[in-house]
């Protein structure tokens, strides 16, 4: 049982950091920040950055 809700916290905790690393890049975005800069601050690749973007349509 203990392990069942170990998994559904981690997986919160997952969904969590995504829903802040595309909050984080939208608000980028929307301050012109380079992608290097977002990056940086989301503590995640540029390459990370350009699939989230593409992936949540945040052009």
């Amino acid at each position: 049982m203990e392990l069942k809700y170990n998994s559904i916290y981690l997986k919160g905790k997952k969904e969590e950091k995504e829903r802040w690393t595309i909050k984080i890049i939208s608000n980028g975005l929307k301050q012109n920040l380079s992608l290097e800069i977002i990056a940086s601050i989301a503590g995640i690749s540029i390459e990370e950055v350009k699939q989230c973007i593409k992936e949540n349509h945040l052009n």
